[in-house]
């Protein structure tokens, strides 16, 4: 069974893939080359950094509240 997160993550990733065909000469490269040629990373690289930058602040100090872990 997949949770309503994963989902919503699932949907958003397809949002993305469908996103960057529309970009002029990219339409038929691999989703991976795409993202490369744009400059952009998958959703969940970008949550990963997010949830990495949010350790590093609650561990030096500079914020005290756990958000979304």
């Amino acid at each position: 069974m997949v949770s309503l997160a994963q989902e919503n993550i699932n949907c958003l990733e397809q949002v993305q893939r469908r996103a960057t065909k529309l970009v002029v000469g990219l339409k038929r490269l691999e989703y991976t080359d795409r993202l490369n040629k744009m400059g952009l990373t998958t959703l969940e690289k970008r949550q990963i950094r997010g949830d990495l930058i949010k350790t590093f602040k609650i561990v030096t100090g500079k914020e005290s509240e756990v958000g979304r872990f």
